[in-house]
């Protein structure tokens, strides 16, 4: 087993500053505690204190690493941490904005500090993530096929089918569509739809716009949509109910009507939803923050809790 001695210098520094990193008190440069961090990876050291500890319990302590607020990740923290609650569990929260700070929480799990993660967004790559695995179990968000991490997202590719689906139904072919970031893997769901639906359908979908935060897009998108006059589409898909929300807000604040001068369909059926009278896709997010607890909670115990069955829908409101 590991010693304090070999991170020591394999980090190529001193016993101290090695008990500093783990102990967390005393000032250690970010270089050097990167380096020490990067041992305890390697050796898959556990500290002798916490290894005494956890042979009778666990700290009960599962991180929640979010990038940003946005009301969905809200939802998802309370969803999580009540499921959590009632397990015993706590949940600390940490708000990951750069590729250091994510791999920061992560290796809480090296330390011991923890005893599983759950990721609502990641910044690294996965290839960077998957070997903390080694220390707990982690569960995400996003998309990935991994047999060491548990994936809860689900596939908005035939959601999104079902949405064009019905809008050209109803006799539109001019729809335009708010997405998240075009690295996201959902997003790249919704335009494979999009490509997909158009081969057998005469659409035009053109008129699309990305935002990589929640906050204000829907209110950038409404201007842009204002300013388009009559060359704006008639109907928009927007990516959450939040940001459909600002949307036709602005609108309205601008003296248009929903759905008679713009038909609105949202996603997530969050409360903002429920209150605006939205259309929307229900995803049953508590559903999916229950799953994901579950998985953490079932490799720590060794437990079986069986998992709650999926299976979204569209809403349909009177905004579109």
């Amino acid at each position: 087993m590991a010693t304090i001695f070999d991170i020591a210098k394999l980090a190529k520094t001193s016993k101290s500053t090695v008990s500093r990193v783990i102990s967390e008190h005393g000032y250690v440069s970010e270089g050097t505690r990167s380096r020490v961090l990067d041992a305890i990876n390697e050796l898959n050291y556990i500290p002798n204190q916490i290894a005494r500890q956890m042979k009778y319990q666990r700290t009960n302590t599962i991180g929640f690493l979010v990038n940003n607020y946005h009301p969905t990740a809200g939802d998802f923290i309370n969803y999580f941490a009540n499921t959590a609650k009632s397990y015993n569990y706590r949940v600390n929260i940490y708000f990951t904005g750069t590729p250091q700070d994510e791999l920061k929480a992560l290796n809480l799990l090296a330390t011991r500090s923890l005893d599983g993660l759950f990721l609502l967004a990641k910044i690294n790559d996965w290839d960077k993530i998957i070997p903390y695995t080694k220390f707990g179990p982690i569960a995400t968000w996003r998309r990935i096929k991994s047999d060491k991490i548990y994936s809860s997202y689900i596939d908005h590719f035939p959601l999104y089918m079902q949405i064009l689906e019905y809008i050209y139904a109803k006799g539109t072919r001019f729809v335009g569509h708010i997405l998240n970031c075009e690295k996201n893997s959902n997003t790249q769901a919704r335009l494979e739809a999009i490509q997909t639906f158009e081969k057998t359908h005469s659409m035009n979908n053109d008129w699309i716009l990305f935002y990589t935060e929640q906050k204000d897009a829907g209110i950038d998108a409404a201007h842009k949509w204002i300013a388009a006059g009559k060359e704006a589409p008639k109907t928009v898909v927007i990516y959450s109910d939040y940001v459909a929300t600002e949307f036709i807000s602005i609108l309205k604040e601008n003296g248009y009507q929903v759905p008679k001068d713009c038909a609105i369909f949202g996603f997530d059926n969050s409360t903002f939803g429920r209150l605006l009278n939205i259309s929307t896709v229900d995803t049953f997010l508590e559903k999916q923050a229950i799953n994901a607890f579950y998985y953490i909670h079932n490799n720590l115990n060794n437990t079986k809790l069986t998992y709650k069955k999926i299976n979204p829908k569209l809403v349909f409101r009177e905004t579109c």
